[in-house]
């Protein structure tokens, strides 16, 4: 999290995973064979030099530290390991690294390869932190684990055959920092008010989707917050929003080692003793970012998580990118690497530029300012960088670059760099600089999405048409990505031929009128209906011709006049030029500009419901 004084804060439905999945987590249920056998080899132990790496002069781009990483790719696991034979089909591997005077520790594995009936886990000392079983369902080049407490850190393979070489490697070990320095769970400042207090009670759905990220970034690792985020065609990509400041370094192989932690959250409103389980996905890929710097850009970062988020209570948020001001609403994190925090707001956000004091409707920032609540008044902290603010109505309106909120500075505003900034913005239209691309990669271009649990028996309505701009006699073809267990539709195409259809897939609808027209889409299940309307969604502009002409342009409306008619012509110049009208009709008027030279003319036509601009080009 970025911020103005000597702090240093930090860095989509969603989705609480179930431990049964274990394609999407590294702690499902499972139990090491050598927990229940006797007379086994003692693992063979390497010491690794504890070369502690903390950043040093942080600048105000640099999320809060979590740790950082030893580099034990030279280790050959296959020699240095220690083999048990239980029987003809069952054998146990076994190596521990120690690490002097670590308080935690993980692992980065590479080349996972592990064959159907492998069962890898991750231990520490006193096996009372068990990481895993990892089976082929993990496989892939990369997996990053969950620390585990104390300076020694096991890594056992229950398999059914003596394997060599090993069905995967070892490349780092990451190291919390010392207990001084070390954040995480416990450390959020005494004002923070638990997600499952009173003040979440509106919010379980959209926490759902928010998780703790254990970011890489080279050999240092850091606390960030994240959401999923729901896309157009509501089909459970697992996108993930964040701030760019979060592991602005970060390499291919880094964002490969990223780990996200769902569901990390206290039961109740009260603080916690004992550390609560957390479902985790490793890995993700960087789709999109904000240039560099709060001034020229928002400060966001998309990703997609390398494994699929299981639908089971899963919840992907939604998202709204008007830029209307939210006039109340709250922002869901975790600070310092805790559990999952609330913190509310209850006066306007404001427009403004990232660390600004003054107001402006073309800044890049929403900046808010908290409010006391029932159970605290919270703010937000290092860890917090990258999680959403949602406005009155449960959508992520920005992500949380920074500010000089804390437990200490309550009245202290903070900046969440703005979603429709962040949608489009005016510096690039590449792929990798935009969310649009990614999050309605079908162009509806809808200006607001709700959030999804993806819950088949739920419904919901959702088109999209080819174009919305047509001329007189024209048709579109519309394209239904409505989701759930549907069983019937109903369509009404106002002003369109055929006007009503019941197909789920209506074909092409011809507009005969110019005017502005209405779209509505209702869907129906055996228990749920939905309906989605788009008001003034269809524009059908008038006819004109010939073109090009000798002079003389028919503007053909397809039906009667329409009320209040002004018409300007201009040359390419923008100079405005004479021209008469030399005929009037039911439903059509001739312009008359034949004294005119031959060349190119703009003709802009205003009525009361619409307005239209025409090139037209003149020859004599």
């Amino acid at each position: 999290m970025l911020t103005g004084k000597t702090k240093y804060l930090t860095c989509f439905l969603l989705l609480v995973l179930m431990p049964v999945i274990t394609m999407a987590q590294n702690r499902p249920d499972g139990t090491p064979v050598s927990f229940n056998v006797k007379n086994l080899l003692n693992p063979p132990v390497v010491h690794i030099k504890n070369t502690i790496n903390i950043a040093e002069g942080r600048n105000e781009k640099e999320p809060i530290q979590a740790g950082y990483t030893l580099d034990v790719s030279q280790q050959n696991l296959n020699k240095a390991g220690v083999w048990d034979s239980l029987s003809v089909s069952s054998f146990i591997w076994r190596i521990t690294y120690h690490v002097t005077g670590a308080f935690a520790l993980n692992l980065y594995l590479t080349h996972l390869n592990l064959q159907s009936g492998d069962r890898l886990f991750i231990y520490n000392h006193h096996g009372n932190q068990v990481r895993g079983a990892f089976t082929s369902r993990n496989n892939g080049n990369y997996l990053v684990t969950d620390f585990v407490e104390g300076d020694e850190i096991t890594i056992e393979l229950n398999t059914s055959e003596r394997i060599s070489p090993l069905p995967f490697e070892t490349s780092e070990i990451g190291v919390k920092l010392p207990a001084q320095d070390n954040k995480g769970f416990g450390d959020a400042g005494i004002c923070e008010v638990q997600v499952n207090c009173a003040e979440g009670d509106e919010w379980q759905q959209q926490k759902k989707g928010v998780a703790r990220i254990l970011v890489k970034d080279g050999s240092q690792t850091f606390w960030c917050t994240g959401t999923l985020i729901n896309n157009t065609r509501i089909d459970g990509t697992p996108y993930l929003l964040t701030a760019n400041h979060c592991g602005e370094t970060a390499t291919i192989i880094d964002y490969s080692n990223w780990l996200f932690f769902f569901n990390y959250e206290a039961t109740g409103c009260e603080k916690l003793v004992i550390e609560p389980e957390a479902q985790t996905i490793s890995g993700s890929k960087l789709l999109a970012n904000s240039i560099s710097g709060t001034s020229a850009g928002s400060d966001f970062k998309l990703l997609l998580l390398n494994q699929s988020v299981p639908v089971e209570n899963s919840y992907y948020n939604g998202w709204n990118r008007t830029g209307d001001v939210s006039l109340s609403g709250v922002s869901i994190h975790h600070p310092q690497g805790d559990v999952k925090m609330i913190s509310t707001y209850t006066e306007p956000l404001v427009s403004s530029y990232y660390n600004s004091v003054s107001d402006d409707p073309d800044g890049k920032y929403w900046r808010v300012n908290w409010s006391e609540t029932q159970n605290g008044h919270g703010v937000t902290e290092g860890g917090s960088s990258g999680s959403p603010i949602f406005d009155q109505d449960g959508l992520v309106v920005g992500s949380l670059t920074g500010g000089g909120s804390s437990c200490t500075f309550l009245d202290y505003a903070d900046y969440y760099g703005k979603l429709n900034v962040s949608w489009e913005p005016t510096t690039t239209n590449d792929s990798t600089g935009v969310l649009s691309y990614w999050l309605d990669p079908d162009h509806t271009e809808v200006l607001t999405l709700s959030g999804s649990d993806l819950d088949t028996n739920k419904i919901i309505a959702f088109f999209a048409a080819e174009t919305t701009t047509i001329l007189i006699g024209e048709s579109i073809a519309f394209t239904n990505t409505s989701f759930g267990n549907i069983s019937s539709y109903q369509w009404e195409f106002q002003g369109g031929d055929p006007s009503y259809s019941e197909l789920k897939d209506p074909g092409t609808i011809t507009y005969s009128k110019a005017g502005n027209y209405n779209v509505t889409l209702r869907a129906f299940s055996s228990s749920n209906a939905d309906t989605l309307t788009r008001e003034k969604y269809i524009h059908v502009m008038p006819n004109i011709s010939p073109n090009p002409g000798n002079g003389s342009f028919k503007l053909a409306f397809g039906y009667q006049l329409p009320e209040n008619i002004e018409l300007v012509v201009f040359d390419v110049m923008g100079n405005k030029v004479k021209f008469t009208i030399a005929e009037i009709g039911t439903n059509y008027l001739i312009i008359d500009m034949s004294t005119k030279r031959s060349g190119m003319y703009f003709i802009r036509f205003t009525s009361s419901d619409q307005n239209n601009s025409y090139k037209v080009f003149l020859i004599k």
